[in-house]
């Protein structure tokens, strides 16, 4: 497969899809699990925090692994491992090995999704590599699109399990697509030993790279905001404001659309040679604008999804639109530990997104709190965050390297 190809694009969104599929695919089912379980409103979306939790720690060792046995067969034992979680969660009897089923789901999903970015990062460089990642990032917000109206359709003629079932169906068909399609794009010459005191090693590097560090703090609390919106949306749209199903997934599908636009754009940015900063500081600038007003309105009162949801699209549109250079940017300074720096990324992304997921599910089920306003406020403080770190680092060796 030519790495400038569609397939290519393709492949690799689908492969970065399998998080999406992970949890966007399951949220119109999280009411009808709490009810199956008997459990307190707002506790189904353990369910998505634990998933991030197995999701963050496993790129940690994942992206290491395919430095020394490379991509490939890291990316297929990942895929059936995530399969065979998927089946059992189908098959749980009870909520508490539900929660084990998804950490080991999520943590097989975090092994995927940190593996693009590294072959991205082995493939090309520079424009190319934040212009294929700006065309991944696009294609990969068809997933959230399709995701939950999948599961919404499944739970039409099946029960909440079938859902997991088909999680499991596709990720053997992508397993399968991976074996006779793909090549592996880290040479035999570059790979890393596996020991802990190389990995000590490369990890210490990446603690101790301005670069790096600033673009995946950044990253990961625009992933933070994202995420306090989809793991609270079911509450907040369903259970709070009595949407339908089948309206919450539309509703979910406009937000999903709201980020391709924003990765199409960048990309549009990246082959007019708009530099890198300025796409970044033109996407805070939407996302912190977005978010604070988002609170100002629950604040006031205007508890209606048709106030709700402009805000929250714009905010996942600054997510696609600074996403790939966010990544890209982070990784061009170590292309000799991309699988470490993927890695890290996506246990960073994955750690804020499951405890700004936990911390938030705990709020809600506090008595007398409205989970709109929780929801709004905790991707205000995302925003603010993202922002405040970036414009408040000195990145001026950051913007002569991407002038060059």
């Amino acid at each position: 497969m030519k790495r400038h190809s569609f397939g290519f694009t393709l492949l690799l969104a689908l492969v970065s899809g399998v998080s999406s599929l992970g949890v966007d695919m399951a949220l119109p089912a999280i009411p009808v699990i709490e009810q199956h379980f008997a459990l307190l409103s707002g506790r189904g979306s353990l369910t998505l925090s634990v998933f991030l939790a197995g999701f963050a720690m496993a790129p940690l060792f994942g992206g290491p692994l395919s430095d020394r046995f490379g991509r490939r067969p890291v990316l297929i034992g990942a895929l059936i491992a995530y399969s065979l979680a998927a089946v059992g969660c189908a098959a749980t009897p009870n909520f508490a090995d539900l929660l084990v089923s998804r950490v080991l789901q999520g943590s097989a999903a975090g092994v995927c999704v940190s593996l693009p970015l590294a072959i991205i990062r082995d493939s090309l460089e520079g424009q190319a590599a934040r212009n294929s990642m700006s065309h991944v990032t696009t294609v990969l917000g068809v997933v959230p699109v399709l995701a939950p109206m999948t599961g919404a359709w499944v739970l039409l003629v099946s029960d909440w399990r079938g859902i997991y079932a088909v999680q499991a169906g596709l990720a053997l068909l992508l397993m399968g697509a991976v074996c006779f399609t793909f090549s592996e794009t880290l040479d035999v010459d570059r790979r890393q030993a596996l020991s802990v005191r190389t990995l000590l090693r490369n990890y210490r590097l990446l603690v101790f790279e301005k670069e790096f560090l600033v673009h995946a703090f950044v990253y990961s609390l625009v992933f933070a905001c994202l995420f306090a919106y989809v793991s609270a949306s079911p509450l907040v749209l369903m259970g709070r404001m009595h949407v339908r199903e089948q309206i919450y997934t539309l509703l979910f599908a406009c937000t999903a659309g709201s980020q391709m636009v924003g990765a199409f754009l960048s990309g549009l940015m990246t082959r007019r040679h708009v530099a890198v900063t300025k796409v970044i500081r033109a996407g805070l600038v939407v996302l912190i604008c977005a978010a604070l007003t988002g609170l100002v309105l629950q604040v006031l009162g205007f508890a209606r999804p048709i106030v709700v949801m402009p805000p929250t699209m714009l905010c996942l549109f600054s997510f696609g639109f600074v996403a790939p250079s966010l990544t890209v940017g982070a990784l061009e300074p170590i292309p000799h530990i991309a699988g470490a720096g993927s890695g890290a990324i996506r246990s960073l992304q994955c750690f804020l997104g499951a405890g700004t997921s936990a911390i938030l599910a705990w709020i809600c089920a506090r008595p007398g709190v409205n989970p709109t306003i929780a929801m709004v406020a905790t991707m205000a403080v995302a925003a603010v965050l993202a922002f405040g770190l970036y414009f408040g680092t000195d990145m001026r060796p950051i913007a002569v390297m991407a002038q060059e």
